[in-house]
């Protein structure tokens, strides 16, 4: 029971990685607030997790959620040690995103992690510590086709994460990103789905760009974040972390 006493929060919680990550830190014995804009299946989590988690239905494009989620964490269950930032808009165009659709992505997948990072740091500095992990992908390290829009939001949260850790490391603060990197999540099979491709065939092909022949789990991508979370971390900060299986190494 790592994290048994803390208060952690996670954004886009209800499914793929957010969910994984939840209840992991639940099985841990944290205390967790999981915010999502889906409340049909932010509830069905919360409540197969019982007292060890909370729903709140908002969205961290909007600075006044982000306020409210942190406020109501504190509130039911004390000052929050960990934030996982895993909320994210899967808005992939290239040169010929709008500005619109620019405007968008970044809200959600840029500065929302900021906002929250930002209410979740005031809450940490009460216990004088925390850890905040960013959900970047490979995508921000790496070029692929016609996800320009995608790519660019998490690479900027690779920036994000560096510079953060320098501001609040005086606050015993620490934040971290991982990068994953094809992983089995709903979202993910909806977009292999939109492709016109079979699932087993499209599994198989992007398992074998990998040096470990398979794809991720959210539960790999899970244990990561935990562990970041955790005291084994506890000299950490500043760096991400690839939990791709080797896939950009090759």
């Amino acid at each position: 029971m790592r994290f048994r006493g803390q208060t952690a929060i996670v954004t886009g919680g209800a499914s793929g990685i957010g969910e994984a990550v939840v209840r992991a830190l639940a099985h841990e014995g944290a205390s967790t607030v999981l915010m999502d804009v889906s409340e049909d299946r932010g509830n069905t989590v919360a409540a197969e997790l019982k007292e060890n988690c909370y729903f709140f239905h908002g969205s961290v494009a909007e600075d006044s959620d982000c306020a409210a989620c942190v406020r109501e964490a504190e509130q039911r269950f004390g000052p929050v040690s960990i934030l996982v930032n895993n909320a994210f808009l899967p808005l992939f165009r290239s040169i010929e995103a709008t500005r619109e659709e620019w405007r968008k992505i970044l809200d959600v997948n840029v500065v929302g992690a900021s906002l929250m990072s930002r209410y979740a740091a005031e809450s940490m500095k009460k216990i004088g510590n925390g850890a905040i992990v960013n959900l970047s992908s490979i995508s921000g390290l790496i070029a692929q086709a016609g996800t320009m829009t995608y790519n660019t939001s998490k690479a900027a949260l690779l920036g994000m994460t560096r510079c953060m850790a320098l501001d609040l490391g005086k606050f015993k603060i620490r934040v971290n990103a991982v990068c994953p990197g094809y992983t089995m999540t709903p979202a993910f099979y909806y977009y292999l789905d939109q492709s016109g491709r079979s699932r087993e065939e499209a599994v198989q092909q992007l398992a074998a760009q990998t040096m470990l022949n398979r794809l991720a789990t959210p539960e790999d991508v899970a244990k990561c974040v935990l562990f970041l979370c955790s005291s084994e971390a506890a000299y950490i900060t500043a760096t991400h972390v690839m939990v791709d299986g080797g896939l950009i190494a090759m």
